[in-house]
């Protein structure tokens, strides 16, 4: 049975985020203007800052230049969006602003990001989004230090991120999620959520199929669509033999969207969240580690990664139960790497960003032809 309440908070709560506009509309995220990013927080989130907005018309115009303490700084780390940290200088109050990349609208579902979102902010894992605008959205700073590339591959904080990933895969309320995200299907007797991870990857493969003329030079002559299209459908077949549970994943747990404070490690964004196998998860964050430069070397030793798959499993672990884990999660770092390969041919025909997608778009699709894992399925 559907735990309405459930259900009602989630709608409740996002009801209470209102937009400038239609979320459907958000198509020109990266075009706003630094004077727009002031005067959206002043209109949407002027209470969270502290700002005095009596006697504003806060639907009219507003001159940016009567804010001049609004202190804007640019937040690294991100490949898909702009991150910027807005702070009031009279009373130190903060809000993050991020503005959605260009076109990511055709890949990223933004309106089952709200939910998501939403649930895991009535479960007090995610932050607060205030508010959102056409092209992108206000939302909680939440205090803490995102890792380094060289933080996140010393592996010393791997024990806070492999527990908080547990807690992430079995939060609470996940069947209420899923109905929330897919209602037609709240009359339909029983609900075994489906891996989103094989939707996404078609849905990749098909954009850059509209745009085969872009997207052909970007592969190089190694490969060609036809040879990946056969490749998701033999990792389909050998992800799937590994029975992974389907469970509520983040699916982009890179140094960027790692917080650290004191001894807990948060996670931040999740546009990219969705119901899939745990598998990949836990495989695509070791494959982070080797970095937008794809650096192979960077990936966690093997003996690192069991010390993950340990604390992942928790305090009563023993050594089969790391081994079953650890053999479950070999397929998905070559589906990691087609899945995201895929993405980055999109970016390297609709990003705006300065990074070479071209070279991480042909790194992950050849890594996910020639992985030596591979080995292990045939």
């Amino acid at each position: 049975m559907v735990d309405s309440m459930v259900l009602d908070r989630i709608s409740n709560l996002l009801n209470a985020v209102k937009p400038v506009h239609p979320f459907d509309q958000l198509s020109n995220g990266g075009s706003i203007n630094e004077n727009e990013i002031l005067i959206h927080c002043v209109r949407l989130a002027h209470s969270q800052l502290g700002i005095d907005v009596t006697g504003l018309d806060l639907k009219g115009e507003l001159d940016s230049n009567k804010f001049k303490y609004l202190k804007k700084e640019l937040v690294k780390g991100g490949c898909t969006n702009i991150l910027y940290k807005v702070t009031n200088s009279k009373n130190n109050k903060t809000v993050a602003v991020r503005i959605f990349g260009r076109k990511t609208e055709r890949f990223i579902d933004r309106s089952h990001e709200r939910i998501i979102q939403t649930h895991l902010c009535i479960q007090g894992f995610a932050k607060h989004v205030y508010a959102r605008f056409n092209g992108g959205q206000v939302e909680e700073w939440l205090q803490g230090e995102v890792l380094s590339d060289e933080e996140f591959r010393t592996c010393k904080y791997s024990h806070l991120i492999a527990k908080q990933l547990r807690v992430l895969h079995n939060i609470p309320g996940q069947r209420e999620l899923y109905l929330a995200l897919y209602p037609e299907l709240r009359n339909g007797g029983e609900v075994v959520p489906e891996s989103q991870l094989w939707r996404g990857m078609w849905k990749f493969y098909n954009l850059c199929l509209e745009n085969a003329s872009l997207v052909a030079p970007i592969i190089g002559s190694e490969y060609d669509l036809l040879d990946i299209r056969q490749l998701i459908k033999k990792l389909k077949h050998v992800c799937d033999s590994k029975e992974s549970p389907i469970v509520l994943c983040h699916c982009d747990l890179l140094s960027g969207n790692v917080l650290v404070n004191k001894d807990k490690a948060s996670f931040l964004d999740y546009e990219y969240s969705c119901f899939m196998e745990r598998g990949f998860d836990i495989a695509n964050h070791f494959i982070e580690f080797c970095g937008i430069e794809c650096n192979w070397e960077c990936l966690p030793s093997e003996e690192e990664q069991r010390r993950f798959l340990k604390h992942y499993v928790g305090e009563n672990a023993n050594q089969e139960d790391v081994d079953i884990l650890h053999a479950e999660i070999q397929p998905f770092f070559m589906a990691s790497n087609l899945f995201w390969g895929l993405w980055g041919l999109l970016q390297s025909i609709f990003s705006t960003h300065d990074i070479d997608f071209t070279h991480y778009a042909r790194s992950r699709i050849s890594r996910a032809f020639n992985d030596e894992k591979w080995t292990l399925f045939e």
